[in-house]
């Protein structure tokens, strides 16, 4: 509820949970009946996933709607959480690791996840209602507890799913979690546990209470949820059980004076998540409360001493133990507020991008190709022009196979006798070389070699923010490098890594790009002070200059195998060889690893800067 609808600080919030309309059920329908339920969802054909879930989400909205015996509606409900579950986890491979933007078919399967959890959400809101709203002598304060803390699990569930494709929270969601936790709390049942009645045993040991859930939901808001990877996010939600043990909800005078970096800030009365700070006169105001995430803070960053580093060779399959990629994103973000560096500007031009690591360097040593095959060509025309002068011709039965009629008639007037005839032996032959053509606007959309033009909504120092369609030949994630190619030099690309997605509700893609380097190119990289002919030992990588803020770090990426740090390597670049060695691992994800590198020529020479003053360096060739 929004503040500005009620005055009054210590009045409690109205209920409002949003429920739909209910019919008066008919006589002979099975939802009245717990026993004919369980018999109908042991029938489900679980084998055809599809079908199970049409009948599943039919039946579900339709109960919702009917008026229900409350302890007929308690156990029928109990019923449907299962195959739910059974449907999201099989529905999810649809929209996991898989590029934006999405297909029509994976929008929908990842909006069925999110309906399934709301229509079970809703049947509990009802339960709730009841008994709250209810009359006192059928009130029941087991199954209102069991009802609210349900409520908030599959809330919790749906903003999950909702986050997986990076969209907005749905409108209401905080309202109605917000409303949830300030009742328990304000009848103090916020820390009663329920227990979870799961068909799988390691599962019944879990109880987890009100409050519990409700700070899962807030853990996962304060992660900056649409700057993580998929697998990020995974990660976070199945450490939340240990981490709500940590985290500590109260007044706002209170943990403030006691806390450090780690807490955030929630008005119980708006349908807002927890922000990261509030006005001096909302300290004492007692709609608020702060969650403090400390103790969370101090064992994350215990762990990220410990912790690996995330890359594309070392894939971390331990779910027990995060990378220490993940663990740095969480901790800059629990630590301080993001807030923007840089102004932005309101400019919308049109980019060329690239996207992916690989496809960039094979777009860039393609050009280099190109261009050295451009030069040899010249080479070899001017010494042909040198050597066959006209005064010296020479007549030979070959002339003949290359003969090439050329045509008076413009080529674009259509005239298929004379345009066909531009090879002579092709016509008459025939080559690959025909087919090829056929299929030449077919090749050029396919090519992941090939940059694609994308607009931009706007720009700063450190990057864009563009918008992604549907129509784009390639995919992106959070997460990606993609390469935008210079607007006044067509063979110079900068570097960007995606930094966030945000998918709106009329099915547009936004992402925010931040600019690496500010140009690139191919180099080969060979562990040793020698370069390697074995290919095996040879690694690509992307050499960075131009880095816009720091220019004089010196990066490279790779997205074939993590080096060690301080060791002699020799780098292979189009111009010779340079031995360099890593100095600093910068950041890493599934998709690349970014090292800071310096030349080791330059640190000898700095080392040899050091040695003593020679004074009589210009009398030595005198005597």
């Amino acid at each position: 509820m929004a503040d500005s609808q009620n005055d009054n600080k210590g009045a409690h919030p109205r209920v409002e949970l949003s429920i739909p309309t209910q019919a008066e059920a008919p006589a002979d329908s099975f939802l009245l009946n717990a026993r004919e339920v369980k018999a109908w969802t042991e029938q489900l054909p679980v084998a055809n996933v599809g079908e199970t879930a049409r009948q599943v989400y039919k039946t579900l909205a339709s109960f919702n709607r009917l008026q229900i015996p409350t302890l007929i509606r308690a156990e029928v409900i109990e019923l449907f959480r299962e195959p739910v579950r059974y449907i999201n986890t099989n529905i999810t491979k649809h929209y996991i690791n898989v590029g934006f933007p999405l297909s029509p078919k994976a929008r929908k399967a990842a909006l069925l996840a999110t309906e399934l959890c709301n229509e079970i959400a809703i049947s509990y809101k009802i339960l709730f209602l009841e008994q709250v709203l209810g009359e006192e002598r059928n009130f029941n304060q087991k199954l209102v507890i069991v009802a609210a803390q349900r409520a908030l699990q599959y809330m919790k569930q749906r903003m999950f799913h909702n986050l997986l494709v990076y969209r907005d929270y749905q409108k209401g969601l905080w309202r109605e979690a917000n409303y949830l936790y300030a009742w328990a709390s304000q009848n103090h049942v916020h820390m009663i546990g329920v227990k979870d009645n799961s068909k799988f045993i390691w599962k019944r040991k879990s109880v987890q209470s009100i409050e519990d859930v409700y700070k899962d939901m807030l853990l996962i808001a304060t992660t900056s949820p649409y700057r993580l990877t998929q697998s990020h996010l995974r990660r976070v939600h199945d450490k939340l059980p240990e981490w709500d043990k940590l985290a500590e909800i109260g007044p706002v005078d209170e943990l403030d004076n006691q806390s450090g970096a780690g807490i955030f800030y929630l008005n119980l009365w708006s349908d807002e998540p927890p922000q990261k700070s509030i006005s001096p006169a909302q300290v004492n105001d007692s709609r608020f409360r702060a969650i403090n995430l400390d103790r969370i803070l101090a064992e994350t960053r215990r762990e990220y001493e410990e912790a690996e580093w995330e890359s594309p060779a070392h894939l971390d399959h331990d779910h027990q133990h995060l990378s220490r990629s993940l663990l740095r994103l969480l901790i800059r973000g629990w630590n301080k507020s993001l807030e923007r560096q840089f102004a932005r500007n309101n400019l919308q031009h049109e980019l060329y991008a690239i996207v992916g690591l690989s496809n960039l360097l094979r777009l860039l040593e393609k050009n280099i190709e190109e261009a050295a095959a451009e030069v040899q060509s010249t080479k070899n025309q001017e010494k042909k022009s040198a050597v066959n002068s006209p005064s010296h011709l020479t007549w030979n039965d070959s002339v003949f196979s290359t003969l090439a009629i050329a045509s008076p008639i413009n080529n674009l007037s259509g005239d298929s006798l004379f345009n066909d005839s531009n090879n002579l032996a092709s016509v008459l032959l025939g080559t690959a070389g025909d087919n090829d053509n056929q299929n030449m606007f077919e090749k050029l959309a396919r090519d992941p070699n090939s940059a694609f033009s994308v607009l931009t909504y706007n720009e700063s120092v450190e990057g864009y923010c563009l918008g992604w369609k549907d129509s784009y030949p390639m995919k992106v994630r959070v997460g990606d490098i993609l390469g935008i190619r210079s607007p006044n030099n067509p063979d110079e690309y900068s570097v960007a890594v995606t930094r966030w997605l945000k998918d709106s509700d009329k099915e547009d893609l936004y992402l925010g790009i931040q600019v690496l380097a500010s140009s690139c190119s191919p180099v080969t990289i060979t562990p040793g002070p020698k370069a390697s002919s074995n290919r095996q030992n040879q690694y690509r990588c992307l050499l960075m200059s131009g880095g816009g803020l720091d220019n004089e770090r010196r990066g490279i990426l790779t997205n074939t195998r993590a080096f060690e740090l301080n060791t002699i390597m020799t780098m292979v670049t189009e111009f010779g060889e340079h031995q360099i060695k890593l100095t600093k691992w910068v950041e890493s994800n599934n998709n690349f690893i970014h090292y800071y590198f310096s030349y080791v020529e330059e640190q000898k020479a700095e080392e040899a800067g050091t040695e003593p003053e020679d004074n009589f360096q210009d009398l030595w060739n005198e005597l």
